[in-house]
């Protein structure tokens, strides 16, 4: 579990939970949450996007471990949902790293929102690599569209000292929406003079209409000094969903 995922969201038993639920079930909940073609399977991007085009990428990689950034630019005029993104992180020659394999989270294997004409940073600050160089990726086509989405209001980052971490960035997530948002994502990237520096991602569980909760995000790199920038996607579109 990412660090900031782990201090944000409520404790669970991810073990045993896995031990005791069918696989049945398990597909039942990726379905439910639209992502089956995502996790369950793992990863396979056929058919590059024609909306959306890769503006940046970049490896980071400290004691902490190692992140991957895609800088994503939707070009069409419509809001995308569930944009799958497919890297490749090599030490220059070789493959070290791919997030194809089953199971993984959604938000480590696309975004679920791209508004148009937007930019956002995607963070997947799960790769284990040793002495990464640089990361390929290729995004797929969207798995459908949307004519409106939430949007999550993100307050201004407050960089926080940890012992045992590093910096954290500290704030609150609002939902001005009339849907309840599960499992939201935090992408979180600084940059210095245009280049990215660090990056990291953190969640919240469930954030309720008109509700506020506080996020917190440790980041791989060092964000001192930089200007940090957080996108939250909506997950969940429309009520009852």
């Amino acid at each position: 579990m990412r660090r900031g995922l782990a201090l944000v969201l409520p404790v669970l038993c991810t073990a045993a939970l896995a031990a005791c639920e069918s696989t049945q079930d398990k597909a039942a909940k990726l379905r439910k949450q639209g992502a089956e073609a995502f996790s369950q399977k793992g990863l396979s991007v056929k058919r590059a996007s024609r909306s959306v085009e890769i503006r940046g990428r970049t490896v980071l990689s400290d004691p902490n471990g190692t992140a991957a950034v895609v800088e994503l630019e939707n070009r069409s005029s419509k809001t995308l949902r569930n944009v799958p993104i497919a890297i490749d992180v090599t030490d220059g020659r070789k493959s070290l790293f791919k997030n194809d394999d089953p199971g993984l989270e959604p938000s480590l294997v696309g975004i679920p929102v791209i508004r148009p004409r937007e930019r956002v940073a995607w963070v997947n600050d799960q790769v284990f690599a040793e002495s990464p160089k640089a990361v390929k990726a290729k995004v797929g086509t969207e798995r459908g569209t949307v004519k409106s989405a939430p949007e999550m209001k993100v307050s201004k980052p407050e960089l926080v000292p940890d012992p045992v971490s590093g910096l954290a960035a500290e704030g609150k997530v609002t939902n001005p929406s009339k849907i309840l948002q599960k499992k939201l994502v935090l992408y979180a990237v600084a940059r210095k003079g245009g280049k990215v520096v660090a990056a990291g991602a953190g969640g919240i569980e469930k954030l309720r209409p008109d509700k506020s909760a506080g996020y917190q995000i440790f980041f791989i790199g060092d964000p001192k000094g930089a200007k940090i920038t957080i996108v939250t996607p909506p997950t969940t579109l429309e009520e009852g969903t």
